[in-house]
């Protein structure tokens, strides 16, 4: 999902305003509730701007199964668990963490917390 620049500038007002101006207004036991508005209200906007999770998750699936490059990546990430389950990548470790693991926990942060440094 991609949005116009101005809908996303839109959202990330919306943040400001809610975190500098209502959060300090409400009441001390809605503070938390408020807080947790503007953080979704900041992934939003970030998933609008184009930076959706995906791409490295994907590319790694991708080098995990090279045989099944063209499978749809819902395919890859369902066949990665059963995998796991069943262990037969017990063997894979610094494979799979190198190729799938470690970029998409690195891709979630960066949408739903991208102040978070994690040396990833």
């Amino acid at each position: 999902m991609s949005l116009p620049a101005d809908l996303v500038d839109l959202l990330e007002t919306a943040r400001l305003l809610l975190r500098e101006r209502i959060q300090p207004a409400v009441p001390a036991e809605l503070r938390f509730e408020t807080a947790m508005v503007a953080n979704a209200v900041a992934i939003v906007a970030r998933a609008a701007a184009g930076r959706l999770p995906g791409a490295a998750e994907a590319a790694g699936l991708r080098r995990l199964y090279p045989e099944a490059a063209d499978a749809p990546v819902e395919a890859l990430r369902r066949r990665l668990v059963a995998d796991i389950r069943t262990g037969r990548l017990d063997g894979a470790g610094t494979r799979l963490l190198a190729y799938v693991l470690r970029p998409r926990v690195a891709e979630r942060l960066a949408l739903s917390s991208p102040e978070y440094r994690t040396g990833l």
